[in-house]
């Protein structure tokens, strides 16, 4: 029996390490993703779950720099309104009580609902909120 016990150990061992590993390679790529200048397109939500607002709309453009030092720099109308740490990491959203990767900054916190080259959508991790789109 104790045999047995010492591969079923270093197997699960194994296991633990490969899932870390994955978990970490993703949080990486997530990381390296949102590198760049994103420009606001639309977000849509509010009360009724159906407000649409727009930089046309609005007035207002909007835009997020994220930098390898890990700070986002927030401009609107091309003025720069805030500069701030960020985080990517696993967490719950309010949504469905799931793991979800959560983008961090300026105190607020948001799902990561859709992140590739050239596309972002974030969702507020709060009742009531937004999804917000961004494009590169």
């Amino acid at each position: 029996m104790h045999k047995l016990s010492i591969p079923f150990l270093i197997f699960f061992v194994l296991f633990l390490t490969f899932c870390s590993l994955k978990n970490d390679e993703n949080n990486t790529q997530n990381r390296l993703a949102i590198m760049g200048t994103w420009h606001w397109q639309k977000s849509i939500g509010g009360i009724t779950g159906n407000e649409i607002i727009t930089p046309k709309s609005t007035g207002v453009d909007k835009k997020l720099v994220f930098g390898t030092d890990k700070k986002v720099t927030v401009f609107t109308n091309d003025a720069q309104t805030g500069q701030y740490n960020y985080t990517i990491k696993m967490g719950n959203s309010i949504f469905d009580n799931k793991q979800h990767y959560l983008l961090t900054f300026n105190e607020m916190s948001y799902v990561i609902q859709n992140l590739d080259d050239k596309n972002l959508s974030i969702q507020d991790n709060f009742n009531d909120g937004y999804v917000l789109t961004y494009t590169k």
